[in-house]
């Protein structure tokens, strides 16, 4: 019998974990067995399902990966919002800026 997995939630993580991979077995685990359909891939159907509940389940962003050696649907990045108004941002030569994708997916279908 497959595993039971369950959305994860930012309350599940603390301030010190500002954000999570949320790995793409566990992302189709979780849209096989809440909805009708049986998706084999993260494809597109999946990547917006997944975007909505999220949000629904109160993660500031979301941030989709392709997986290095196939690219495939890696899995998503989810990032708890911000414990307080007051966020700093410091700026150096190189940063990685993950922008929040679900509001870009889903306008693209």
């Amino acid at each position: 019998m497959p595993k039971a997995f369950k959305l994860p939630k930012p309350a599940d993580y603390g301030s010190g974990q500002p954000a999570v991979l949320c790995p793409g077995e566990r992302v189709l685990a979780l849209y096989n067995g809440l909805s009708e359909d049986n998706a084999k891939r993260i494809a597109k159907k999946v990547r917006a399902w997944f975007f909505a509940q999220a949000k629904l389940a109160g993660w500031a962003g979301v941030h989709f990966l392709k997986e290095v050696q196939t690219s495939h649907g890696g899995g998503f990045i989810l990032w708890r919002p911000a414990d307080r108004l007051d966020v700093q941002v410091t700026v150096t030569k190189t940063v990685l800026v993950l922008h929040d994708e679900s509001d870009k997916e889903v306008a693209k279908d």
